[in-house]
């Protein structure tokens, strides 16, 4: 049975060894010093993290629902006044119709009534 070695976390391992190539570097304390000053380690509570930005993206589409109902509501509303606008239901309405006895009781001919409406 064959062992295959195992990997640490954060290595990096090449198909080709041959074509790494390796630099030997000065280590600078003072720069390394300064990093350890304003290195942090944070260990946030991703769990919570998640739920909240879950909650976030649920109270963004109520919000982004209720926008869109609120905007169809008064698309209806214009849409009704619209078409109440246009209907002449509030026009034609027995009390303000003549029936041609009538008309022909006030006016001697046609023409008149017609000189009359405009």
């Amino acid at each position: 049975m064959k062992k295959t070695a195992r990997m640490v976390e954060g290595q990096v391992g090449y198909h080709r060894p041959e074509n790494v190539r390796r630099l030997e570097v000065e280590k600078n304390n003072s720069l390394v010093r300064q990093l350890e000053k304003t290195k942090r380690e944070d260990f946030p509570n991703l769990a919570k993290l998640q739920q909240d930005r879950n909650a976030e993206i649920v109270r963004e589409e109520k919000e982004q629902q209720k926008q869109e109902a609120k905007a169809k509501r008064i698309a209806e509303e214009n849409a009704k006044l619209e078409k109440e606008a246009l209907s002449y239901d509030r026009i034609m309405t027995t009390d303000q119709m003549k029936s041609n006895a009538e008309v022909a009781a006030e006016y001697e001919d046609a023409e008149a009534y017609e000189d009359d409406f405009f």
